[in-house]
């Protein structure tokens, strides 16, 4: 499927809804515009244009308020404004870049804790690179409404996209993954909140006693995820995350290189790096 920016104004007719901006637009071109000088086969050409138009089509489909309040108690409504929607399609595209060639295509990733920040990369993989996403996430109102929107977007391009499932980790099969996503998961405040103050170093403000049993629920959903991930897979995930991941790793015999740089991540900020697990 060639989609081409006339495609993008049509779907955005056929769902009543607005569309990425002019400005947002311009943004994916331009953040895109590395691939023109990358060899990149037509058919990846082809993929390059499929994601600018989904993500114009979700841009105007999601409802930002409800995705706001279910993140942000306080002024929930504001927390998605469209400069924040633009800065986060523009991480998830650096992000995109990044990823590119450490990944092949054809392979298949793990993203473990899928959420609004992940949205990008998950959907480059697919509509670029041809590869195959499992992602992975709680039930609940975040959840829903991407499911809504990704399954709204597969209708309207005719394409197949990845939705976030509650499935398990133990559904899944050992060494199927030649990539894993784990991304401010474990620094989640509400799932694991003595273990987001240990991490990010903030002291006192826990109950005495929780941190051992966010240790004691987040420990085996490591050794799960890990896994997961075949030999020589490529492992992304924070500064404060590798502080668990990496003593697991050695732990099971496994050895984990890590980058030297890294990126902040779309929503939290968080320093993301990209590995190599032997």
């Amino acid at each position: 499927m060639d989609l081409k920016d006339a495609d993008c104004r049509t779907i955005a007719g056929a769902t009543g809804k607005r569309t990425a901006s002019p400005r947002s637009q311009l943004l994916m071109r331009r953040t895109l515009v590395w691939y023109g000088a990358t060899g990149l086969a037509d058919n990846e050409c082809m993929g390059e244009r499929l994601l600018g138009v989904i993500l114009g089509v979700l841009e105007g489909d999601l409802d930002w308020r409800a995705l706001g309040e279910a993140h942000c108690w306080e002024g929930g409504a504001a927390f998605f404004p469209r400069e924040q929607v633009r800065a986060i399609w523009e991480t998830g595209l650096a992000h995109a870049v990044d990823l590119r060639p450490e990944l092949k295509a054809g392979g298949q990733s793990l993203y473990f804790g899928a959420s609004v920040a992940e949205l990008v990369p998950m959907l480059f993989e697919v509509t670029v690179l041809g590869r195959r996403v499992t992602a992975l996430d709680l039930e609940g109102p975040v959840t829903n409404e991407l499911n809504r929107a990704l399954c709204e977007a597969a209708r309207l391009t005719g394409r197949a996209l990845p939705t976030i499932t509650t499935q398990t980790l133990e559904s899944l099969g050992p060494q199927s993954f030649d990539h894993g996503w784990c991304v401010s998961l474990f620094t989640d405040p509400e799932a694991f909140p003595a273990l987001h103050d240990h991490l990010y170093g903030i002291e006192g403000e826990s109950e005495p006693g929780t941190l051992d049993g966010d240790l004691a629920r987040a420990q085996p959903l490591l050794e799960s995820f890990l896994e997961r991930l075949a030999p020589g897979a490529l492992l992304s995930t924070t500064d404060e995350e590798l502080v668990l991941l990496e003593p697991t790793c050695a732990a099971r015999g496994r050895q984990l290189t890590v980058s030297e740089t890294a990126r902040l991540s779309a929503v939290v900020g968080d320093a993301v790096r990209h590995g190599r697990l032997k």
